[in-house]
């Protein structure tokens, strides 16, 4: 008998099984690997690295920006209070390049202007017995503002997951704040813009508020006080520096505001306008334009009274320092609506920097004045006496709880971020009260937002804060006329911003 070997029978094949089990596998290893680059890319939640290693994209405070640490933790100790409180609350995003790099807007008044807007956060949460409570949520748009797009986006996804109802903030006025500007009002999130200045934000369709001043406010009012000065001094002398950079709509707008300004004004201005042209990466040819152009100022045997530079702060700060060169002097005074002297600078890494500032311009006996968006005594025209309005409050507020000495107060940066993010506070109280106890939404506070005017105008720091309903440009308040102090010659910014008079435009 022969023998067989018994051979167990093969299992049935399972292709289906195989392959359900192949593609598990695939999908955990392409989890896992876009859970590590995810990772790689991230800063934070809601942040993320782009190229050159800037991180951008919103917080609420868990991620540091910049030189914000101790500001951030703040913001974060203040929102997780409104959560554990179990109150309804609803979101407001403050938008910047948090780090500064943002043409002449340095990161010490972007902080001080976050600053303004978490005390602003803290007085609303503080009011007893009103909702609904607010939490404050950072947007950093990169250096530039080159990332707004994917900011702006987050932005709009926070309306229905974040209870996001407005925007403020946006320091620079550049195309890229305006595409910004267009896009959220598109999606219905209103904004009330805090440091902006140039007129093509203002529209006939409703979204876009500001307490700072449009160009052509600021150029009125310039004009308005060099006209005084005119009639006040027979042969007042004014001439026009202007920047020739057509890509810059800012200095554009400031150089036909102001003129336009002054023909309505009956202000006479010289015929010869002494032109330069700035451009992002350029600086050194700027330098040399505007050594070019004081030349030009201070080589005059009879300088003109003054001159109104159109042009922004970081060329208006090469122009003092080319005056002062080679031990010069160039008496006469410079008049400008421009922001930023000394914006970019701050700490010890410009000390330097600044003592050659406050040597050419000490040689120079330049006389510098520009048309400020607010300053602390601003609050004693408005309100009749410091200790009538909210600004002493404020001050101690910032003395305690972010630190800084009240001089850092005088930029007006800390008091136009409150004034910006408490208006849209305000705004959203008020929609509880018409609207009902239900959840605020983005569409009531801006419908209350328009109404924020008459008699429903909101209490600011920088003054009373009222829109102009078809344009949501500021009505009602004066701005400022401050002198820049040069720094000390140890390189101390010190008390660089001496208020001289309250201005109000004419348009």
């Amino acid at each position: 008998m022969s023998t067989r070997t018994f051979e167990p029978p093969r299992p049935p094949r399972r292709w289906g099984l195989w392959i359900v089990s192949a593609l598990v596998a695939v999908a955990v290893a392409a989890a896992t690997a876009v859970q590590i680059i995810d990772t790689a890319g991230r800063c934070g939640d809601g942040v993320r690295e782009v190229a050159g290693g800037e991180c951008v994209g919103v917080t609420d405070g868990a991620y540091a920006f910049g030189n914000m640490q101790q500001l951030s933790a703040k913001i974060r100790d203040e929102n997780d209070k409104v959560a554990k409180s179990g109150q309804r609350s609803v979101a407001i995003a403050y938008v910047e390049a948090m780090a500064g790099g943002s043409a002449d807007r340095g990161p010490e008044a972007t902080r001080q202007a976050v600053s303004g807007a978490y005390l602003a956060q803290r007085a609303l949460n503080a009011e007893r017995a009103t909702l609904p409570k607010i939490r404050l949520l950072l947007a950093n748009t990169g250096r530039g503002d080159s990332h707004w797009k994917q900011v702006v986006d987050q932005l709009i996804a926070m309306k229905d997951t974040e209870h996001l109802v407005a925007v403020a903030g946006f320091g620079q006025s550049n195309d890229r704040t305006m595409s910004a500007v267009q896009r959220l009002r598109a999606a219905g999130l209103p904004m009330v813009g805090a440091t902006v200045a140039a007129d093509g934000l203002s529209s006939r369709t409703a979204g876009f508020y500001r307490v700072s001043f449009p160009n052509r406010d600021q150029t009125a009012a310039a004009a308005g006080y060099l006209q005084e000065q005119q009639r006040k001094h027979p042969g007042y002398r004014v001439q026009v520096i202007r920047d020739g950079n057509e890509k810059d709509d800012y200095n554009t707008s400031l150089y036909k505001d102001f003129s336009a300004a002054a023909r309505r004004a009956g202000l006479k201005v010289d015929d010869e306008v002494i032109p330069f042209r700035s451009g992002e990466g350029e600086e050194a040819t700027a330098g040399n334009a505007l050594s070019l152009v004081a030349d030009k100022v201070c080589g005059d045997p009879k300088p003109p009274d003054v001159v109104y530079f159109a042009g922004r702060g970081r060329e208006l700060r090469r122009f003092i320092e080319a005056a002062g060169e080679g031990g010069r002097h160039c008496p006469t005074t410079v008049l400008s609506s421009a922001l930023g002297v000394y914006f970019d600078t701050g700490g010890d890494g410009h000390r330097t920097e600044l003592a050659t500032l406050a040597e050419r311009w000490k040689y120079s006996q330049l006389t510098v004045y520009y048309t400020a968006f607010t300053h602390p005594r601003i609050s004693e025209e408005v309100y009749g006496a410091a200790r009538n309005g909210p600004f002493a409050d404020f001050e101690r507020a910032y003395r305690d709880e972010v630190g800084g000495p009240p001089s850092a107060l005088t930029s007006g940066q800390a008091m136009l971020g409150h004034d910006a993010t408490y208006t849209i506070g305000k705004a959203a109280r008020s929609a509880v009260g018409v609207y009902g106890t239900r959840q605020v939404t983005a569409r009531m506070v801006l419908a209350m937002l328009e109404q924020t005017n008459g008699r429903s105008r909101v209490r600011g720091i920088s003054g009373y804060i009222a829109f102009d309903p078809d344009t949501g440009e500021p009505v009602d308040r004066p701005l400022a006329l401050v002198e820049l102090r040069r720094p000390t010659d140890a390189g101390e910014a010190g008390d660089t911003y001496r208020f001289v008079a309250a201005l109000h435009t004419r348009r």
